[in-house]
């Protein structure tokens, strides 16, 4: 293809590439009876969004990232199709994702069973965490030292970091937390995969 230049994409894992926060709803009710529907998680911060306490949050917290739980999510529509088709054009895929290290096994897993294409696999600290291993992730300074040519995310905060601090394009794929997400020249809300798609699928001449 004349002029086409291979990209490096950084990609999150969960609700970009898998559908993760979407099957929280079911199991907050089904532990602590509490009826909050997908729409209603306006916010990143799920304790507020589910009205939990500190314990009945860290429970949760601790159930949605054992192995069992993060190997049964089914990927987002038209998520690994895209991604299989950027490496097939030679685009390079860099799995980036804010999970707690503790999750690292069953996320390749998954990624493996899922058929994802990818070169490079980064946990990043991008909240803080405690309990974080910081042998297995980096931090969110030493991210912006990496360059990259498209993000996808749906972090509000990881949106405009990537697209302001990091100057990166950065496809801002929505959800009900995110509605608020300040605007950015480099950041592009996108409701779909196909949409994300149509971003890069074009040769640079």
């Amino acid at each position: 293809m004349t002029g086409f230049q291979a990209k490096t994409i950084y990609v999150d894992v969960d609700d970009v590439v898998s559908r993760t926060t979407e099957t929280y709803p079911d199991v907050v009710a089904q532990e602590f009876g509490k009826t909050v529907s997908f729409e209603d998680l306006t916010g990143f911060d799920l304790k507020h969004c589910f009205q939990l306490t500190d314990n009945e949050f860290q429970y949760f917290f601790d159930l949605v990232h054992q192995s069992d739980f993060l190997l049964g999510f089914e990927p987002v529509e038209g998520a690994v199709e895209t991604l299989k088709a950027w490496a097939d054009m030679g685009h390079t895929i860099d799995i980036v994702t804010g999970r707690p290290t503790s999750a690292q096994d069953a996320t390749l897993a998954w990624l493996e069973r899922k058929d994802v294409p990818f070169r490079g696999f980064i946990m990043v600290d991008k909240y803080n965490r405690p309990g974080n291993d910081m042998s297995l992730a980096i931090s969110k300074e030493e991210l912006s030292m990496m360059n990259y040519d498209l993000a996808v995310e749906d972090s509000p905060e990881m949106a405009l970091f990537l697209a302001q601090d990091m100057g990166v394009p950065t496809a801002l794929i929505h959800r009900p937390w995110n509605r608020e997400c300040g605007t950015h020249d480099n950041l592009v809300r996108c409701r779909s995969w196909d949409q994300i798609h149509s971003m890069i699928k074009e040769p640079v001449f």
